[in-house]
């Protein structure tokens, strides 16, 4: 089933990337194929459906409704455009800081693109960037990429980091610590490349703001609801933000969150206003075809056949630092292509200590080559909080991938040669 399970993944991919027919469709077509030619056990099809991601965008959905509806966006928007005036600049700028800032206080992408894409869409409204205009897109576009991009940096910041981190501990006995990750990839795969997403998006989607409409309101009191649901959202990112301490995945703390918004008395949300919502289940079916698919890619084994033949079209040997770091780093984004990016991960950890023994390179150091791979994410499709946030805030498939391709294939030749001189400065590629 491994070549049916390719097969299908090129299918899906390929209508997805292309945005050749409804999500829908492609969504109903996966599942439907899957199912019919057996291509992997059911609960590997629907396994979108019990993950964290889902779930958290479930909840995300309803909250940023219900900061919309309480003019709770409107109210944080306005205190960021007193400062930022009319400039999109100095916006998508204040913007990327925000962004990294919550990367060290929330654990999950998808979370903090949840809070901010309600911020960012009333900032667009009070600077005079109507829905589909390319301002509103440039500043919707640098939260969700930055949020993604730049926490690849930061331990614990996003799942894929942790997952890595818990393998190197259970198949090699290593272990990755926050500070030594954080020197080793910040400087220049977080903060290099946080600075290049901005640029790319700017030249992408130029645009010049109202300066009548960016004048910022005087300040109006909050309603109650908008107060209540402060409360409920600053709870919500205190439990976010202290996961490692309690252990509760971020998709139930974000349902539970968005179930107390629709309680009554509360009066965030109400539920006859989720009529005419289909942007909201749209995300959710999108997260959940991409979750499903990566399951089927492991549960056929046809990750493992590529990533095999990948391996076998190679030659590592000692004293090649530089093609050992090159070449597996293009391994593990040729990967992640192929599949979500943490199922790419758990196909390629068990591969670093092979290298390691092949290169005599420490297996830490083949290990944060890993890294590479899914730090440089040439589609949206490939992460779940990419297109999560594609599909809450409006922004095309089209426009993203804009803006991953040019990152990545703008950090192939800038990013990631200075991160092997980095690393060997830092003394792990010698």
């Amino acid at each position: 089933m491994a070549v049916a399970a390719l097969a299908l993944t090129i299918l899906t991919v390929g209508l997805m990337a292309t945005n050749a027919m409804p999500e829908v469709y492609y969504s109903a077509l996966f599942f439907g194929l899957a199912l019919i030619f057996q291509i992997a056990p059911a609960d590997a099809v629907f396994s979108g459906f019990r993950s964290s991601a889902f779930w958290l965008v479930a909840g995300g959905v309803v909250l940023g409704m219900a900061a919309d509806r309480t003019g709770l966006g409107t109210a944080v928007a306005r205190l960021f455009l007193g400062r930022v005036g009319n400039s999109l600049p100095r916006a998508m700028a204040g913007l990327g800081v925000a962004a990294v800032a919550l990367a060290f206080l929330i654990p999950a992408a998808i979370a903090r693109v949840i809070i901010l894409v309600p911020i960012v869409q009333a900032m667009a409204d009070g600077m005079g960037f109507v829905p589909g205009s390319r301002g509103r897109r440039a500043m919707l576009l640098t939260v969700i990429m930055v949020s993604f991009f730049v926490p690849m940096a930061i331990l614990p910041s996003n799942f894929p980091n942790v997952l890595l981190a818990g393998l190197a501990d259970s198949l090699y006995g290593v272990d990755i610590t926050y500070g030594l990750y954080l020197v080793m990839n910040f400087p220049l795969s977080g903060l290099l490349k946080g600075i290049l997403v901005v640029g790319v998006v700017y030249c992408w989607f130029s645009d010049q703001a109202d300066p009548v409409a960016a004048a910022p309101p005087s300040p109006a009191p909050l309603s109650p609801e908008a107060r209540r649901l402060a409360v409920i959202i600053a709870i919500t990112v205190s439990v976010w933000a202290t996961d490692y301490f309690h252990g509760i995945a971020p998709g139930w703390v974000a349902v539970t969150a968005a179930g107390i918004c629709l309680l009554p008395g509360i009066g965030a949300l109400r539920p006859s206003e989720f009529k005419g919502q289909s942007r909201g289940f749209i995300a959710l079916l999108t997260v959940a075809t991409i979750v499903g698919l990566g399951a089927v890619l492991a549960a056929s084994g046809a990750g493992g056949v590529i990533a095999k033949g990948l391996m076998a079209a190679t030659d590592f040997k000692p004293g090649e630092p530089a093609y050992a770091f090159g070449m597996f780093s293009a391994i593990n984004i040729v990967m992640m292509m192929f599949a979500t990016i943490p199922g790419a991960i758990a196909i390629m950890a068990p591969f670093a200590g092979t290298i390691a023994e092949a290169t005599q390179l420490s297996v830490f150091s083949t290990l944060m080559i890993v890294v590479n791979g899914y730090a440089t994410a040439f589609f949206p499709y490939q992460a779940s909080p990419m297109l999560a946030g594609l599909r809450i805030s409006g922004v095309s498939f089209a426009d993203g991938t804009k803006i991953t391709f040019t990152v990545s294939a703008v950090s192939l030749v800038t990013v990631l040669p200075l991160t092997y001189y980095w690393w060997r400065w830092l003394g792990y590629l010698n």
